[in-house]
């Protein structure tokens, strides 16, 4: 899964010039990218999609709100009332993102890709856990595969957010955890968000050779 990750790494550069390999970023040069070493979920992270011909970059909440949550509350009204949005969709399954009715329509219309230096895993008995953190061991950015969508929620007004598709570890990563973040390279970016009659294709997830990592 990929509950935590970091963005204290990232540059302008890396972003900019990953990107640019497929389309032109419309967005200017953004000289705060909210670097943060503990990225938790319902935090606004920086997010790219693709609007009107080029990549737009935006903050946007993980954890997808989906569009029918529309004219409902994101939090409970009332205490215990239990009218607030309480699904975890911090991350996607993707053996059931094109059926589950909270994701298959961000799936099929709206695609994104989330930069990152890192994410993390623990292992280990509760109250003596590891944290484990997982790099490209080229020193790149990583691409997570992400969904967006969009609400109008009754108390937060519009929330636009996100979620991270996991697929089953492989290889080494396997013995950290049993699901892992779908990490794109920068020529799989464009295939992903615009992908054409090419709608089913998944990165694949054997290709734990790409990461190290460091406890």
């Amino acid at each position: 899964m990929c509950g935590r990750f970091d963005t204290s790494h990232l540059t302008w550069a890396q972003i900019h010039g990953a990107l640019q390999q497929f389309l032109d970023v419309s967005t200017p040069m953004l000289n705060d990218l909210g670097w943060n070493e503990d990225v938790r979920p319902t935090t606004q992270q920086l997010v790219a999609r693709v609007e009107e011909g080029a990549w737009a970059l935006e903050r946007m909440r993980w954890g997808l709100v989906p569009y029918w949550r529309s004219g409902k509350p994101l939090k409970d009204t009332e205490k215990g009332k239990g009218d607030g949005f309480k699904l975890a969709t911090f991350n996607a399954r993707c053996e059931g993102v094109t059926s589950a009715a909270t994701f298959k329509g961000a799936f099929a219309n709206r695609r994104c890709v989330v930069p990152a230096s890192a994410w993390y895993e623990w292992t280990g008995a509760p109250g003596s856990k590891v944290k484990h953190t997982f790099r490209r061991s080229d020193g790149e950015a990583l691409w997570f595969a992400g969904i967006w969508d969009r609400a109008q929620t009754t108390d937060a007004g519009e929330v636009t957010s996100f979620t991270i598709l996991t697929g089953a570890s492989s290889g080494w990563l396997s013995d950290y955890h049993d699901r892992a973040p779908l990490i794109l390279e920068p020529e799989e970016l464009g295939r992903w968000v615009m992908p054409g009659d090419d709608a089913a294709w998944m990165p694949s997830p054997d290709r734990a050779d790409r990461f190290e990592v460091a406890a």
